[in-house]
């Protein structure tokens, strides 16, 4: 029962926002507030809290996607269906409700713990989005891939968020503001592509309950054209970037990012042009996974880099 439990809310991907949390703290802000001596307003505490916010606010939009999905599982995956299956409806129900008030509740303490508990607002955004994410976002043209793109992109700016409230006249002048600003920018754009790519695993399905999804609209075709397109938007402006870095004798950034992220965005795009069948495009949701992953593990990279 546990195991079911922890499929539902997709533990893998809540570990890995942690390890974002993580990983900017450890190898991105103290790195860099060590050589600036500027230092950032968020103690570790603030830290641990605010992940844990996060972590749990996605847990619970991962538990209420599973419930308004049923019917669409029933014909993509009837195979790993969980709710309705391993675990029932109302279970779910309770699971969804108490992972989403500690994850509400989190946020206001830290906001509070800050000093401004209206600022919470966005943590409730979050849940917020989510929740309509599921409920019928995702079933329409474009929105559902938008607002869960965005969703991922707000992670990595949490932290910026927070020190905004803190530190308001000084926050742009922290060295590490722009990597996680980058950083944002590339969960954005790295979610929309994968998004629209499940939207092409998951067409049959998806046809068979009346969703307006992009492959859908658009067709097949026109959804591919789409995709390859923002994979070679991201392939050229990390090429830009491996351009200046080995122009400054950065040849660690400029493997790491060839072997890490363009090797897998590349296989990916060719995939996607090739591919025909649901099989074919969950292989390329498996490789826009691994270029995410090698994009969060650079910062450990940068951290090298600015010792």
């Amino acid at each position: 029962m546990l195991s079911a439990y922890l499929k539902l809310i997709r533990w893998p991907n809540v570990l890995i926002i942690g390890l974002i949390f993580l990983l900017a703290k450890t190898q991105l802000v103290d790195a860099f507030s060590a050589l600036s001596g500027i230092e950032s307003c968020l103690l570790d505490f603030h830290w641990i809290v605010l992940a844990l916010a996060t972590m749990l606010v996605a847990a619970s939009g991962n538990v209420i996607n599973d419930i308004f999905d049923q019917d669409i599982d029933l014909h993509n995956k009837p195979d790993r269906m969980i709710v309705g299956k391993s675990i029932s409806e109302e279970r779910a129900w309770n699971l969804y409700y108490a992972l989403g008030s500690a994850g509400l509740g989190s946020g206001m303490f830290l906001c509070w713990q800050l000093g401004n508990v209206s600022n919470s607002l966005i943590f409730m955004l979050a849940a917020g989005g989510l929740y309509f994410y599921s409920h019928s976002y995702k079933r329409q043209l474009l929105i559902g891939n938008v607002v869960v793109a965005l969703l991922a992109g707000l992670v990595p700016f949490l932290p910026l968020y927070i020190e905004m409230m803190c530190n308001p006249d000084g926050w742009m002048n922290l060295p590490w503001t722009g990597y996680l600003m980058a950083f944002a920018v590339f969960s954005f754009l790295t979610t929309f592509i994968r998004e629209l790519v499940k939207d092409m695993e998951d067409m049959k399905g998806d046809t068979l309950l009346r969703c307006s999804t992009i492959p859908i609209v658009l067709g097949m075709n026109g959804a591919k054209a789409i995709a390859s397109l923002l994979l070679v938007l991201l392939i050229g402006i990390i090429a830009w970037l491996q351009m200046a870095w080995l122009r400054d004798n950065q040849f660690l950034l400029f493997g790491y990012f060839f072997g890490a992220v363009q090797a897998p965005a590349l296989m990916g795009l060719v995939q996607i042009v090739r591919g025909k069948t649901s099989q074919d495009f969950h292989r390329v949701s498996t490789l826009i996974k691994l270029l995410m992953l090698g994009g969060i593990l650079s910062m450990i990279v940068f951290r090298i880099v600015v010792r």
